[in-house]
């Protein structure tokens, strides 16, 4: 084999490393040779860089701990969008994606934290009475004496949804919760998080703690932009500036 179809061989097995998200280069050091090397060798890193952009990726980072970070390109064959989930119906899967932008606004609610690399520890509850807190804040909104639409038509569209969950109703064995409540389906998400390894179960903090790792913050910044996501981030913005004064 040439020394050129290797360097490609060798470029492309990165991009499957890449594309396995739990897995992780300090265990393998065969992975840990090919990031090494990706962040080295300026020709090697085109090369990468070539052959994700071809499978319609962007390599992100090349974190020594996660490994290489991919972003799906809009429409592109690995693009995960909730509404092709055929599992949940078209209802369950607009409360998801709420809990998807909810969670990245509660941990997120600034640039600074965005580029901040320590990791983020975040709950079942703690993500509950956010969106709780945000479901008042526009039930206001949409009441208010001006009649001012909520900020973003697509949040305006799903907290009415998510208002008429119960928080955590008890199954009727009374065991967990049920499958409709709000803390179900937050628990839903943040496994799933774990799953493409954006996020770690924390056990030792309690039942429904998580990390959310380098990786899924990389992720979030690359959609930072979303109209969505900004409207959640000005309510946390707000909630912490209401808390600063109430310490004060």
């Amino acid at each position: 084999m040439s020394s050129t179809a290797s360097g490609l061989q060798d470029a492309a097995e990165l991009v499957r490393y890449g594309c396995r998200p739990r897995q992780r280069p300090l265990a393998d050091a065969r992975y840990r040779d090919l990031l090494h090397r990706y962040r080295m060798e300026g020709a090697f890193r085109e090369r990468v860089d070539a052959i994700a952009q071809g499978l319609g990726v962007e390599v992100i980072a090349a974190h020594p701990q996660e490994g290489l970070v991919l972003h799906a390109a809009d429409g592109g064959l690995f693009t995960y969008r909730i509404k092709d989930d055929v599992r949940r119906t078209a209802q369950q899967r607009l409360v998801a994606g709420l809990v998807h932008v909810a969670i990245a606004a509660r941990v997120y609610p600034t640039e600074h934290d965005l580029d901040d690399e320590s990791v983020k520890r975040i709950g079942v509850a703690e993500v509950d009475d956010f969106l709780r807190h945000l479901v008042e804040q526009l039930r206001e909104a949409s009441q208010g004496e001006d009649g001012l639409p909520v900020p973003d038509a697509a949040v305006d569209a799903v907290w009415r949804l998510y208002a008429r969950r119960p928080s955590g109703k008890p199954t009727a064995g009374g065991r967990g919760v049920t499958q409709v409540s709000t803390k179900n389906v937050i628990r839903e998400v943040l496994e799933w998080l774990v799953h493409q390894g954006m996020a770690l179960p924390a056990p030792e903090f309690g039942p429904g703690h998580y990390r959310l790792l380098h990786r899924f913050r990389l992720q979030v910044r690359e959609a930072a932009a979303l109209p969505a996501f900004e409207t959640l981030r000005d309510i946390r913005r707000a909630q912490t500036a209401d808390t600063d004064t109430e310490e004060m």
